[in-house]
Formats: structure tokens, C-alpha cells, sequence
């Protein structure tokens, strides 16, 4: 392929003029009690799959990243903010270029010990490119999303809770065009979600015990995949009542039973069944599953509990999975911490497919002396779709090392590979990635 120097050229001049501004032009600034901040990333990368598929192509790719974040935690409550931009231009597969945006919001409430209400609202935009591993597609997308989660205590016993989520999704193919952004083969071009629910929890309840009870409703609309040939229309209802324990070590114990009912299109199941109703049952562990009086060096979360999905794909009738995660982090030596992580869960691809994911991840972190920092993490996920019999497995590795030349400027390295196999010919690549970086933060 013939190489085209201008846009390694235009990156390279702009990673320059960024990189040689007066500190003036860049000085932290104080905003409303809040700090201001901007972060300045040049990168170059070669990626040897842009696709993440089994025809997918490498090339070198040169990015340019400012962003800026606002930081606030004064008064009744804290405030994050960051927008920012990634200029990125490739040396040969030019139809690629990109400019992706970033941009979110976190409002909270405070959170001291003994706070009767505690809450925070969420929202954020992002327009970017990337892989999508359950199509096997590089695609463009444009995501809003916003959320509320908030308790308030109503009594010396009762706890109530609420939270509320939407997210919207506009999808199209990664690659640039006169005609405007197409739609790879089975991705969904729209996707709209949303929901919320309302509980709450009664302690002192049967001696040690206490009650909770929960409501949920979710609604997921989704145009038709190319391959899948059918949209998604349906609502999901929820109600469960159990009892709950807490033990002295922070993890939570607890039961519950209840009912879900589903209305659906009569198209997204080859029996033309527009409902999914039935009993549902959860047993679930929630939190530290060793007391750090006596493990004071490590931390642990477990979870785990059974679920039905809240939003179907097709041809998927609503079957019972065991989800739930544990991680566990030492902290070796001073500068020595090492984590282990596993997670099963369930959800909806881009493709209106549903998926069971299964990962672990091995991770460990290595200071060496004031400035230089080493990191190195392996991993394993298995992908299954119900709905279409595939499955796939990928193998993951990653190497990173970070020096910092002072406190406004890092510098770095990263190297991580990609093994993917799968029951579908197309899902069978390797993909390595290699990069180097220079930041700034004033």
C-alpha cells in the first residue's frame, strides 16, 4: 500500500506545538472553589488489528489528546467534569481518522458518617471509534447516557433507595465516506435503554435480620441487525421481597423471591411469543470475605448471586445465570501490590444478541525508585451467545511502564496482545499493540 506522509506529518507538528507551549498557556486555574486542570497526551501507536477480526489490517496511528477536568470538593458536595478530545490521524488507512470526544459529569451529594441522605447524578457524552469485540467490527458510535442513584434514611431503621438510568446509542462503521457512515453487518444502528427502581431495607427485623423489598422496570428499544433481521421492543417489570443479614465483617447475606414479567415483539423469538413471565429466586453474598483486622494488607469484595436478564435478545427466553464477581489486592511489599479479579455476567451486544461473559484477570504493579512505575497484567475471557450458539475465548496481556520526569510531565511505554479463538472463523485473529507517550497536566 502506498504510503501517504501527510497526516503522520500533521500529527507529528501538532504533538510538537503541544508539547513546546509556554507553562503559562497551560497554568492550573481555580474556578468556584474547584480546581481546573488540563491534561496533554501525544501517542504513537501500531496496532497490527484495527478491526478485531480475522481480515483485519495494522497500521501506525498518531494521537493528540487535551482534556480538561474540573474538580470541586467544597460546601454540600463534590463535582467531577471532564471534556476532551483525541485527534487521531494513521499513516496509511487514512479513511480511519478520527477526532473522538469525551466528556462526562458526576454531581454528589456528601457522604459523611451519619448523613441521612446520600445520591449522585451522572451524565456524559462520548463520540468515538473503536473495536467492538461482539461483532467483530471497528465502529463509530454516539453515546448519552445520565443516572441518578440516591438513599435517604427515613428512620433509625428504614432505609430507602432509588436510582434512575437512560442511555442512547447511535452506531455506523468506523470508516469515513462521502456518502456518511454505513452499517457493518449485524450491529444495531440505534439503541435506546432505559430505567430505574425503588426499594428499600427494614433492619432489626427477626431479631439480626432485616427485610428488603425491590421494584424494577427497564425498557430497551434497538433497530434491526443485519444479520439477526429483527429489532427489539420490549419492558421488563420486577418486584422482590427477602431478608437480609450483615455480618460484623461488612459482607451481606441474603434471599429473596418475586416476579418478572417481560412484554416483547412477536419478532424477536422464531415462536412469536410476546411475553416472558415468571417466578423469580436470588441468593446473594455482598462484600469483604476477609476481615481486615486480620488481614490488614489485603482487600477483598465477593459477590454472587443468581439472575434473569432485564432486557432479552433474540431468540434468548429468559434463562436463570449465575452472575456475581470476587477480587482480591495485596499489598506485597511498600512498593509491591498484586491483584486477582473474576466476574460472570449477562447483557445485550450490539448485534441484539444476548451474551454470557465469563473473565479473570491477574495484575501486578512494581514501583521502582521515586519515578519510574512497572505494571504487567494477563487475563481470561469466555464469551457465549445463547442466542446464536457462538462462543468465543480470548486470551489477554499487557505490559506498561510509566517514568515521571517531573510533576507536571510522564513519559511512557505499552505493549499488549490479544488471542482471540472462537466457533466463528471470523472471531479468530491475533491482535498486538505497541505505543509510546508523552504527557503534561497543568
Amino acid at each position: 500500500m502506498k504510503t501517504n506522509p501527510l497526516p503522520a506529518l500533521l500529527a507529528a507538528s501538532l504533538l510538537v506545538s503541544a508539547l513546546t507551549l509556554p507553562t503559562a498557556a497551560l497554568a492550573f486555574t481555580e474556578v468556584a472553589r474547584g480546581s481546573l486542570t488540563l491534561s496533554t497526551t501525544g501517542r504513537v501507536a501500531y496496532d497490527s488489528n484495527l478491526m478485531g477480526n480475522a481480515t483485519g489490517q495494522g497500521d501506525t496511528v498518531f494521537t493528540l489528546a487535551p482534556t480538561l477536568n474540573y474538580n470541586r470538593a467544597a460546601g454540600l458536595g463534590s463535582i467531577s467534569a471532564s471534556a476532551g478530545v483525541a485527534v487521531n490521524r494513521y499513516v496509511d488507512l487514512t479513511s480511519l481518522n478520527s477526532d473522538d470526544i469525551t466528556s462526562s459529569l458526576r454531581i454528589a451529594l456528601p457522604t459523611p458518617d451519619g448523613a441521612r441522605q446520600q445520591g449522585a447524578i451522572t451524565a456524559g457524552y462520548t463520540d468515538t471509534s473503536d473495536i467492538d469485540e461482539t461483532v467483530g467490527e471497528r465502529i463509530r458510535s454516539k453515546t448519552w447516557r445520565t443516572g441518578f442513584s440516591g438513599t435517604y434514611r427515613a428512620g433509625t431503621r428504614t432505609d430507602l433507595r432509588t436510582n434512575f438510568n437512560y442511555s442512547d446509542t447511535t452506531r455506523g462503521s468506523a470508516l469515513s465516506s462521502s456518502s456518511g457512515p454505513g452499517i457493518p453487518a449485524g450491529v444495531a444502528r440505534e439503541s435506546t435503554q432505559w430505567g430505574g427502581g425503588a426499594g428499600f431495607d427494614y433492619n432489626g427485623f427477626l431479631g439480626g435480620f432485616g427485610l428488603s423489598g425491590d421494584y424494577r422496570y427497564s425498557d430497551t428499544q434497538s433497530s434491526a441487525a443485519t444479520i439477526a433481521g429483527s429489532s427489539i421492543d420490549q419492558a421488563s417489570h420486577s418486584v422482590s421481597s427477602g431478608l437480609f443479614y450483615r455480618f460484623t465483617s461488612g459482607l451481606r447475606a441474603s434471599a429473596d423471591v418475586g416476579y418478572r414479567w417481560i412484554d416483547r415483539s412477536a419478532t424477536e423469538t422464531a415462536s412469536g411469543q410476546t411475553n416472558n413471565n415468571g417466578m423469580t429466586f436470588g441468593i446473594k453474598l455482598d462484600g469483604p470475605f476477609l476481615p481486615a483486622s486480620r488481614f490488614p494488607k489485603l482487600k477483598s469484595s465477593f459477590s454472587i448471586g443468581l439472575e434473569k436478564g432485564q432486557s432479552l435478545g433474540i431468540n434468548d427466553t429468559g434463562s436463570t445465570t449465575v452472575v456475581g464477581n470476587i477480587s482480591l489486592a495485596w499489598q506485597a511489599r511498600e512498593r509491591t501490590a498484586l491483584t486477582i479479579s473474576a466476574s460472570r455476567s449477562q447483557g445485550l451486544s450490539s448485534g441484539n444478541q444476548s451474551s454470557v461473559d465469563n473473565t479473570v484477570r491477574l495484575g501486578a504493579t512494581q514501583r521502582i525508585g521515586e519515578r519510574t512505575s512497572l505494571s504487567a497484567t494477563l487475563g481470561q475471557d469466555w464469551n457465549s451467545y445463547p442466542g446464536t450458539g457462538r462462543s468465543d475465548r480470548r486470551s489477554r496481556g499487557g505490559l506498561n511502564l510509566g517514568y515521571s520526569l517531573n510533576k507536571n510531565w510522564q513519559t511512557g511505554a505499552a505493549y499488549s496482545a490479544t488471542l482471540s479463538s472462537s466457533s466463528s472463523a471470523k472471531f479468530d485473529y491475533d491482535r498486538h499493540l505497541v505505543s509510546a507517550f508523552v504527557a503534561c497536566t497543568f
